[in-house]
Parts: structure tokens; C-alpha cells; sequence
């Protein structure tokens, strides 16, 4: 982070207590903070949607009017869908993922099969990663709500990390460094 704020010594420990603090929060309370994020993010495309929508309404072009008031239109319906069921939208996207997961690990066995048929040495090795991809994948698209929450723990754990290392930094850093 290249800013004014992070190039001194106080602003870098802040913005290392705040990356803490966030983690933190994401650890403690993985739900809470999907749900949360999921909300604001609902927020972010309701104003979104409205500020697309007064530009279709005021541009002269009737390509640029008509682009902002599809945009406009979807921001803003995407929105009011995030805003109002949060949960659903999370556990959809999970089980998105988890088909995804599931897909590419059966492409990937197609692959080691492929391989095993060559008779290429690391096929064995190829096959066992496709096949736990395979298995993980199913573990997602059957129970969402269980790997939403262990992501949720793990960006947790990411951010109380990089909040640890950029304090570290900061009370390294000479009183007098700027950018």
C-alpha cells in the first residue's frame, strides 16, 4: 500500500492494528462478517445502480443512456437482492465454487487418465490430485455453509498476520522515513 498514510511510522502500526483488528473480527465471528460484507456489498451496488441510472437520464448520447440504464437497472436489482437475502447469495455462491471445484477436478482426472495412457511416470500423482479435487468439490457443493465459514476463518487468520508483519514494520521503521 503506496500511500501517504502507510509511509510513515504511526500510519504504518495503524494500518496494522486496523488489518488486525479486521482479522480478528473475521475470526471470531465468520457468519457475522459474511453476512456483513454480503450487506454492504448490497449497499455498494444499490448506490451503484442509482448513480448509473440518473447518468442514463442525463447523458445526450442514447448509446452511452441506453449502456447506463441496463447497468443502472441490473446494479441496482443485484442489490436490493444482496441487501435482503445475504445469506441465500452467500451459500449460492459457495455452491457455485463447489461445482466449479467438482468440474475441474473431473477434467483433471480426464487429463491423468490421458497421461496414464501415455505412459508418463507422474500420472499416479495427477490422478490422486484430481480425484481429492473431485472429493473436495463435493465436500463444497454439499455443505456451503461449512467452507464459507472456514474461508471466512482463514482470511481472518491472512489479515491478523499482515496486520502483525505491517506493526512489525512500522516499529522498525526510522521516526523520520516518508515515501
Amino acid at each position: 500500500m503506496d500511500s501517504k498514510i502507510t509511509s510513515t511510522k504511526l500510519g504504518t502500526i495503524v494500518s496494522g492494528a486496523a488489518l488486525a483488528i479486521m482479522g480478528f473480527i473475521l475470526f471470531t465471528n465468520p457468519k457475522t462478517a459474511m453476512i456483513t460484507i454480503t450487506v454492504m456489498l448490497g449497499w455498494v451496488l444499490v448506490i451503484m445502480g442509482v448513480v448509473s441510472l440518473a447518468s442514463a437520464l442525463t447523458r445526450w448520447s442514447v448509446i452511452l443512456s441506453t449502456a447506463d440504464l441496463y447497468a443502472g437497472i441490473v446494479e441496482l436489482l443485484f442489490g436490493v437482492l444482496l441487501v435482503n437475502m445475504p445469506g441465500f447469495f452467500v451459500t449460492w455462491i459457495f455452491i457455485l465454487l463447489g461445482i466449479f471445484i467438482l468440474v475441474s477436478g473431473l477434467n483433471s482426472l480426464y487429463g491423468a487418465n490421458a497421461m496414464q495412457t501415455l505412459g508418463l511416470p507422474s500420472a499416479g500423482i495427477a490422478k490422486a490430485g484430481a480425484i481429492l479435487a473431485i472429493v473436495l468439490g463435493a465436500l463444497v457443493l454439499f455443505s456451503p455453509g461449512l467452507f464459507a465459514d472456514t474461508a471466512m476463518v482463514i482470511c481472518g487468520i491472512a489479515l491478523i498476520y499482515a496486520g502483525v508483519v505491517r506493526i512489525v514494520d512500522g516499529v522498525r521503521m526510522s521516526s523520520d522515513h516518508r515515501a
